[in-house]
């Protein structure tokens, strides 16, 4: 019957009736000692002892011979793991730690083999010597290996490989303490409690709980002096925590991490006390295990958070060359960071409850089940993974091709554009297929969702067939290259300059400074007036008496002052084409010239000769027509004009006739 189903008095009552057994034996055991002895003593059982303090011996002796740690080679690891800052000095940092416990390992594994090797070679005769033997063997490996993960985790002698955030003083202190209740612990219960409780049941249950309340005292004496330094260590790495769920657990675990520890111990010494021994091996393993398992977690999240909080160090040729690379990987690292933290977690609770019999991890990673929640898992990951590296390789192009300081220098308004186009479609491209990869690896079947979608998208095109009017059109321009930024053009019969270009509509800004946003939709045709290269076409009148020869050699020096301007001169790409007369007006004689410009130069030059033709016609008499009314009186048949009447006025009113 279990002790859950017992009620008080009956568990009492079991209690008393195995408390007088165990006495009863002591006594009896105690009682009878002097007989044991007596019959124990013998020739072949002094031999037994005597080959027994030789294996002793000699696996003491080969214990300490490779207890002796390498210094030059701990210290040179320690140099190494230092000498780097930023990401790597946290990956140094672990490898170091790596080659630590490789090193202090190798000594223990060399102890057991000898130690192996001279029982299998039969140094030791006896069962009871052999059992003691084992437990030995058994009790220095144990103390050897608590004293390594001691070492390496508080490292006193070497801050560079220290694995718990703790000042040299602080971290000797424990590591005295630690030192002095481990070979109690381990060598009173692995060794001197089996070994006689193979012939003395009741004394070694005595001894062990001895030796368990002499643990125990220690153990609480050394909580109560690490608890202040180490909660200190908590509220510090709560402080730099950014999750609220990570900084809850923190706190939580500042203020009761030492009774935490402290109910492990009793649940190790009741165990230890009342279940049979593989029982306490059983728990102390799982105990162990969750704390190894807890501090593998803890050491995987500092060094990601390390990670995420270095400093991230580019390339300088890939800073010149990508600018802005840094700044977007520092955006992704958060949720970098908070992904592994969650696999680390995920991990860690799979592990411990494994450990503790709740469920049976390594049959459900093998059962379809689990080889199907880790393989979407695994396929999510990897989605993520390829579109987020896509992501930054098409963003890290762009980027080159828009940096005007490498490639082939500043990209024109149509490559800007089309680029800034071709980088939002791909973030739709690259976030479509990767979520509908995501869905696929989960088990949803796709096809519907792809069916929806066309059906969603035809229903979108003909719902808005303006805006893909406008965009389709949009896009044949940019392709054609028909429009920059800053060009004047005139669209839609709206004359501007453009100041604002996207795949739907452009931005024309007129002389008054009115802006027009015209949709590509209503372009029918588009005049660029700034494109390669411009014409001033200018058409002169002069009077009918000029001689037109003379005009022509005028129009030409007006045009050498052109050239020679400072202003617009520059600007002059070609020679003065004399087209001719083009016309023979009402009351001008009109010539037609062009003079080829720089583009979007045409108006400024055309200003500029305008008014050097005026200055040349005025300094050689030229005459330059221009609207006027002449008065006709008519005249008789004899030719005579007739008399005009003219009425003199003062001050607005008729003068008074002369008599």
């Amino acid at each position: 019957m279990s002790i859950e189903s017992m009620d008080i008095a009956s568990f009492i009552s079991a209690g008393r009736e195995g408390l007088t057994q165990w006495a009863n034996m002591l006594i009896a055991e105690l009682s009878g000692l002097d007989r044991l002895i007596a019959a124990t003593v013998s020739m072949e059982s002094a031999v037994a002892a005597g080959r027994l303090v030789v294996f002793l011996a000699l696996v003491t002796a080969v214990s300490q011979l490779t207890a002796r740690r390498p210094g030059r080679a701990l210290a040179g690891l320690e140099h190494w793991a230092l000498a780097s800052q930023g990401a790597m000095a946290s990956i140094r940092r672990l490898l170091g730690l790596l080659g630590r416990l490789g090193i202090e390992t190798l000594g223990i594994a060399l102890m057991l083999g000898v130690g192996y090797a001279l029982l299998m070679l039969g140094l030791v005769t006896g069962e009871v010597p052999r059992v003691a033997a084992l437990h030995y063997l058994l009790a220095l490996a144990m103390l050897r290996s608590l004293s390594m993960a001691t070492r390496v985790a508080l490292a006193p002698d070497y801050p560079g490989l220290r694995m718990v955030p703790l000042a040299d003083a602080p971290a000797a202190s424990w590591q005295a303490s630690i030192k002095a209740l481990l070979p109690l612990a381990v060598f009173g219960l692995v060794l001197v409690v089996p070994s006689i409780a193979v012939v003395l049941p009741a004394t070694g249950q005595l001894l062990e709980a001895i030796v368990l309340a002499l643990v125990l005292l220690q153990l609480k004496r050394l909580l109560a002096s690490a608890h202040p330094p180490v909660s200190t260590v908590i509220r510090t790495q709560r402080a730099r925590t950014p999750g609220m769920l990570s900084r809850g657990l923190l706190f939580v675990l500042g203020i009761a991490w030492h009774w935490g520890v402290g109910l492990a111990a009793l649940i190790l010494a009741a165990v230890a006390l009342l279940g049979p021994p593989s029982a306490l091996i059983d728990t102390g393993l799982a105990i162990g295990a969750t704390i190894a398992i807890g501090l593998l977690a803890g050491l995987l999240g500092h060094w990601v958070g390390l990670f995420a909080r270095s400093p991230m160090h580019v390339p300088p040729p890939a800073r010149a060359r990508l600018p802005m690379l840094e700044q977007r990987l520092r955006h992704w690292i958060p949720l970098i960071q908070r992904t592994a933290n969650a696999l680390i977690t995920a991990a860690a609770v799979g592990l411990i409850g494994h450990v503790w019999g709740v469920w049976n991890l390594w049959a459900w990673l093998a059962s379809p089940a689990g080889q199907s929640v880790v393989g979407a898992l695994a396929g999510l990951l990897g989605v993520a993974i390829l579109s987020l590296a896509a992501w930054l390789a098409a963003a890290s192009w762009i980027e080159d091709r828009l940096n005007p300081d490498t490639g082939s220098g500043a990209p024109g308004a149509r490559e800007k554009t089309l680029l800034a186009l071709f980088r939002n479609a791909l973030a739709i491209v690259i976030v479509t297929l990767g979520v509908m990869v995501a869905l696929s690896e989960l088990g949803i079947d796709i096809g519907p969702l792809l069916a929806g979608a066309g059906v969603i998208g035809l229903a979108v095109g003909f719902g808005a067939q303006k805006l893909v009017q406008d965009i389709i059109t949009g896009v044949f321009i940019q392709l054609e290259d028909a429009i920059h930024t800053d060009d004047f053009i005139t669209a839609a019969g709206i004359s501007g300059t453009v100041e604002r270009l996207s795949i739907r509509s452009l931005g024309l800004r007129d002389l008054t400074g009115t802006l027009h946003v015209v949709p590509f939709s209503s372009v029918d045709t588009v005049s660029n007036y700034t494109r390669d290269f411009g014409y001033h076409l200018g058409e002169y009148g002069v009077a009918y008496r000029e001689n037109i020869g003379e005009v022509v050699n005028h129009l030409h020096k007006a045009y050498e002052r052109l050239k020679a301007d400072e202003a617009v001169g520059d600007a002059v790409t070609g020679a003065l084409e004399v087209d001719g007369v083009t016309a023979l007006a009402d009351s001008s004689v009109n010539i037609r010239v062009r003079i080829r410009t720089a583009a979007g130069m045409q108006w400024a030059v055309g200003r500029a000769y305008n008014r050097l033709v005026k200055e040349v016609f005025d300094e050689a008499g030229i005459e330059i027509p221009y609207p006027h009314m002449t008065l006709y009186f008519g005249e008789d048949k004899t030719g005579n004009a007739p008399a005009a009447r003219v009425a003199l006025t003062q001050g607005g009113k008729p003068a008074a006739e002369d008599e």
